[in-house]
């Protein structure tokens, strides 16, 4: 089997990327074809991807472009079995690569563009979360230039203010009055010309949960608590030191984790998900109530340290979901009208 790893991209969390992509490749079986992804071109690896060649932009790359179940790099054809879709936010995680594969026939292990683009947009997001009836904190959308303080007029501080269209806590942070909201306001619009703020939930401990799509069944990993040293993680206690890929701290009673991998198949299955995609929770004890926080449509490490845990290895997962893609039907719609077989186009003078 030939497969491509897509990775990189123009997003705030390219490094994280291809970190995920040097994971894959190196438990990846049959032929890899690590595809890296720069300003807007495509270029192959020529070796096998690790950490530092990228971090010292030394790693060797041939430019290729994209043609009919594989690609083109000089005048090489591959042919490709499937593509593992390793990119996280920006054009890599919001359906725009998602449909780039679907106009050259390449199977991938990536969602729809629709729900990529809905479940990347925190607003679209919250939208549907009150449309599907999962309960999500109240909350408002603000575009940059609007007053703040009507917006948040029927809130309650503290309120936690997030870039629209961003994930792994970049940009984010709380604010517990107007004056720290104004100043939360002007660092998240740096980020995004659209905002969520949202009332914080007292005291809530965060949970996540992973599922893939296998034939008609939702595969659940574990439900995990990841360490807090914050008021929520932020992007350094999620990636840097490796703190949050390996931090499960809080054990999970198992009437709390079957609620959440209930919900979990709930919410994947309600945004028409596809391949490995991850649900954070935020969970009140006080009052025993849980709520959907935020959908990874292309969760960091491919969430695979979550799978472990229910018995599914790195290269198992790789394996099943990268099968998954290619039993996959599109259903594009084709239709013949005949209209052109029957139109008379009068000649040029």
């Amino acid at each position: 089997m030939n497969y491509g790893i897509l990775f990189g991209g123009r997003s705030y969390e390219h490094d994280i990327s291809v970190i995920t992509a040097v994971q894959a490749a190196a438990c990846l079986r049959g032929k890899v074809y690590p595809i890296y992804a720069m300003d807007g071109a495509f270029y192959l690896v020529q070796s096998k991807p690790d950490v530092p060649s990228f971090a010292r932009k030394t790693a060797k790359l041939k430019r290729i472009r994209f043609d009919s179940r594989g690609f083109l790099c000089g005048h090489r054809r591959v042919e490709l079995d499937g593509m593992l879709m390793c990119c996280h936010g920006g054009e890599g995680e919001d359906g725009r690569f998602s449909a780039l594969m679907d106009v050259y026939d390449i199977p991938h292990t990536a969602s729809d563009p629709l729900p990529s683009a809905v479940t990347m947009d925190k607003r679209a997001s919250k939208v549907a979360f009150d449309r599907f009836g999962f309960p999500n904190a109240k909350g408002a959308f603000l575009h940059v230039g609007e007053d703040p303080s009507a917006a948040v007029a029927d809130l309650r501080y503290p309120l936690i203010v997030k870039p629209a269209r961003l994930g792994s806590s970049i940009g984010i942070d709380v604010a517990q009055n107007l004056e720290e909201l104004e100043e939360r306001l002007s660092v998240a619009f740096s980020f995004d010309t659209d905002v969520v703020i949202e009332e914080m939930i007292p005291n809530a401990v965060e949970l996540n949960c992973a599922a893939f799509l296998e034939e008609d069944a939702v595969i659940l990993s574990a439900v995990e608590s990841p360490r807090k040293w914050h008021e929520f993680l932020t992007f350094e206690d999620k990636y840097e030191g490796g703190k949050y890929k390996f931090g499960a701290d809080t054990a999970v009673s198992d009437d709390l984790a079957a609620r959440v991998r209930a919900m979990t198949e709930r919410v994947y299955r309600a945004f028409e998900l596809f391949g490995i995609a991850r649900v954070d929770y935020l969970y009140d004890p006080a009052a025993d109530l849980l709520y959907v926080n935020e959908i990874n449509a292309q969760p960091g490490s491919l969430a695979y340290y979550l799978f472990e845990k229910v018995g599914i290895s790195f290269p198992s997962l790789l394996d099943r979901v990268l099968a998954a893609s290619r039993r996959r039907t599109k259903g594009i719609i084709q239709f013949n009208s005949h209209l052109l077989d029957n139109l008379c186009v009068p000649r040029a003078k």
